[in-house]
């Protein structure tokens, strides 16, 4: 196939926008984690263009976080930064793990990932929990070992979601075992998604880069689902 076709394939599918806006002043970090520094100061640069200096924590919005995030502090090794990580690791085929019919507090464990056809190199993305709060499913270690095994690329989950058993969240570092399968098996995680419930499709071309941040464990992405034409 020519890339002239691909060009124009893409120019007629679905794009959905699956990330958060970033506002100054109102930048925020996972679901209930409360506010996060994003300030901008704009200056003139000669001959008199409009540039900006700008602070921010590397946890805000919708972002991919690297193995330097986790494996340096858990396992005494150092580990890829976002700069590291090759460009194959953020995009590609993408399923979408629908919770919406989970009970309240649902582990996701192996089980149930096992119903979506998770295939070898897939982009997970896990969302559309309906419930809310400390009621929210949470994907449990069984379910981030199902997912080291499938060989996956990359996953990803929304604010319906917590990443790690609540119980432990903010506590043990030792029990974060989302983090730890995945970052010490080089698969990024992607925290803060958004608009899974407009996808039509169960799969999808999923790209979600970072800008190549040298030194950095984690950064903001652009994450856009591309649906194909039937």
């Amino acid at each position: 196939m020519r890339i002239e076709d691909v060009v124009e394939y893409l120019s007629q599918a679905r794009i959905i926008d699956l990330s958060k806006k970033v506002t100054p002043g109102k930048a925020e970090g996972p679901l209930d984690t409360g506010k996060r520094k994003y300030e901008i100061k704009p200056f003139t640069f000669p001959p008199g263009e409009i540039m900006h200096n700008i602070e921010m924590e590397s946890h805000i919005s919708t972002h991919v976080e690297a193995p330097s995030h986790f494996v340096p502090v858990r396992h005494g090794r150092s580990a890829k930064d976002i700069s590291d990580m090759t460009l194959t690791a953020f995009f590609g085929m993408a399923i979408v793990v629908d919770c919406k019919d989970l009970a309240p507090k649902t582990p996701i464990k192996g089980e149930i990932l096992e119903k979506f056809q998770i295939k070898e190199k897939d982009i997970v993305l896990i969302g559309r929990c309906p419930h809310q709060g400390k009621d929210r499913c949470y994907l449990a270690k069984e379910g981030a070992e199902y997912l080291v095994q499938k060989k996956i690329k990359l996953v990803g989950i929304d604010d319906t979601v917590f990443p790690e058993n609540p119980e432990f969240a903010g506590k043990d570092l030792n029990r974060y075992f989302t983090h730890d399968l995945m970052l010490s098996s080089e698969i990024p995680i992607i925290e803060g998604l958004a608009n899974l419930g407009e996808l039509k499709k169960q799969r999808f071309l999923f790209f979600g880069f970072p800008a190549k941040m040298g030194g950095l464990e984690s950064f903001p992405i652009r994450a856009v689902a591309i649906e194909g034409i039937e």
